[in-house]
């Protein structure tokens, strides 16, 4: 199973993680917690 945001399930790893969600959207693992992405990390519940 590939790795998947725990808020949002946006795609961490793979194939469209590097085409759609680094490239066009900026998304990528948080440095805080690496089971949330960049843009879940700051939201509150």
């Amino acid at each position: 199973m590939k790795k998947r945001c725990k808020k949002c399930g946006v795609p961490l790893e793979g194939f469209l993680y590097k085409l759609i969600a680094l490239r066009i959207f900026g998304v990528k693992p948080s440095e805080k917690d690496p089971g949330l992405c960049n843009k879940c990390e700051g939201k509150k519940t």
